[in-house]
């Protein structure tokens, strides 16, 4: 299903541009909207954010767990956006997103008697303010649209970290901190009132999110790195 909707988003961001193109030669919206130092507006979007699993050293030694997985879930966000205009093919570009994601992991183990095999899911979401902040790349404006290229970073502050349940025990903690690195491309419509521009990033976290605590489950991992694909329409 997942797979099935990220083609579905590929192929609208492929054919859509097209359509306005060619519709494009007649009425061009908004003539003066690049000569504007400051746009500013509002994101919205969703976003399938998962792990980076490094387990820990010596982990397929171990007798009574073999495996980890990851499952991913989709969250969305939504926020102010902010744009500087720096040149005819550079803008500067400001976010303040909040953003709710959920991601499980799946430890697979074995009983005692090694005879049977059995999975615990653990739960981890994420209320997370983000501060995206990216340098934009505009190819020359064709009609009512143009595309565009993205690259920057993105600050990541986790509000749910370390909020699980007692009796969870916190199983897995999480750093309130995750800095990340984001790239990615998109396109500008330019209608009769607003631009809007519909944009596919990946993030990618630089840092290790495990927060290491006495649970057994947190002594198989040795790092958490956050990753995302994150789907955004942004109204300026």
């Amino acid at each position: 299903m997942k797979k099935k909707l990220l083609l579905a988003i590929i192929l609208l961001m492929c054919f859509v541009p097209t359509t306005f193109a060619q519709r494009s030669n007649t009425i061009k919206n908004l003539p003066n909207y690049d000569n504007r130092l400051w746009h500013f507006g509002f994101s919205l979007g969703g976003n399938n954010m998962g792990f980076k699993v490094d387990k820990m050293d010596g982990f397929f030694d171990k007798e009574d767990i073999y495996g980890i997985e990851v499952e991913k879930h989709t969250g969305f966000h939504i926020g102010p956006i902010s744009n500087l205009h720096l040149g005819r093919f550079f803008d500067f570009r400001m976010l303040f997103d909040l953003s709710f994601n959920q991601r499980d992991l799946v430890f697979y183990y074995r009983e005692p008697d090694k005879k049977n095999m059995l999975n615990k899911t653990v739960s981890i979401t994420s209320t997370l303010l983000e501060f995206p902040v990216h340098f934009k790349y505009k190819a020359e404006r064709w009609g009512n649209f143009a595309p565009y290229l993205i690259a920057g970073g993105c600050y990541k502050y986790d509000l749910a970290a370390g909020k699980s349940k007692k009796e969870e025990d916190n199983i897995i903690r999480l750093s309130k901190h995750d800095p990340c690195v984001e790239w990615g491309g998109g396109f500008d419509f330019y209608l009769q009132y607003f631009k809007l521009s519909i944009e596919l990033k990946y993030s990618l976290g630089i840092l290790n999110t495990h927060d290491k605590s006495e649970s057994s489950f947190s002594n198989y991992i040795n790092k958490l790195s956050s990753n995302a694909l994150v789907f955004s329409l942004h109204f300026e």
